[in-house]
């Protein structure tokens, strides 16, 4: 699939970076995938929503670098992962964000991941509701405790969801996210199946409307069945 590369200077993060856009005009979804590894399979992921992009229904974007997968490599110190993460997401919110909004001529954003990017999207979401007005999370992990070595403070606390979501009480926060479109999408055999299950309890809890999304044709590979959810969720 075609896509054109933007690189600039980041002032949030002092350091280059790339974006990929996938796409000319529609709705703009920013997007985070299985691996977490634009170079090598954001494309054929895409294929599964070609139509949308080729009629200009949707314009995907992915991050190419900086390099996300870093919160996800427990080679790394804890600490250092999660500081690093903060980063990248300083730079989505405060410079990718609008960035978006004046590229497509359009305020309205989607945040779609699927695996661990389903993690990144949701969390992004919940830690900055007023940033997105669609979610969609396929076969994310959101219990992270376990990626985090046991380390526990305030900054580890709120990146982990299935333990901050239960006790979000900000109406500041539950205002919007009351306004969001959240799609939870999940299939008997995947590994988080129960993560995302309190997920959606705790969104029920919370008096937030979402979309638990339970698919039972899972004949394939996850990777095949996270396509094909992506592709049912995004219209």
């Amino acid at each position: 699939m075609k896509y054109v590369t933007e690189t600039w200077n980041s002032p949030s993060l002092g350091a280059d970076v790339v974006v990929r856009i996938y796409g000319t005009g529609g709705t703009p979804v920013l997007f985070f995938n299985s691996l977490c590894d634009a170079a090598d399979t954001d494309a054929e992921f895409l294929e599964s929503i070609a139509f949308q992009i080729d009629n200009r229904l949707n314009m995907v974007i992915t991050l190419e670098k900086p390099d996300y997968r870093l919160i996800f490599d427990e080679t790394e110190d804890p600490r250092r992962r999660l500081i690093e993460f903060l980063h990248v997401e300083s730079f989505v919110i405060d410079e990718l964000i609008p960035r978006i909004k004046k590229l497509a001529g359009n305020d309205f954003i989607i945040v779609a991941g699927a695996g661990q990017g389903g993690y990144l999207a949701l969390n992004m979401l919940l830690r900055h509701p007023s940033k997105f007005d669609k979610c969609i999370s396929i076969g994310g992990k959101y219990d992270m405790r376990p990626h985090f070595d046991g380390a526990a403070d305030e900054d580890f606390y709120y990146n982990n969801p299935i333990e901050y979501l239960p006790h979000l009480s900000d109406e500041f926060y539950l205002a919007d996210l009351r306004k969001t479109d959240i799609r939870i999408a999940t299939y008997p055999g995947d590994d988080f199946y129960e993560d995302a299950e309190s997920i959606s309890d705790f969104l029920d809890n919370r008096g937030i409307s979402h979309q638990f999304d339970v698919f039972h044709d899972h004949s394939e590979s996850d990777y095949e069945t996270h396509k094909k959810l992506f592709a049912n969720h995004i219209p």
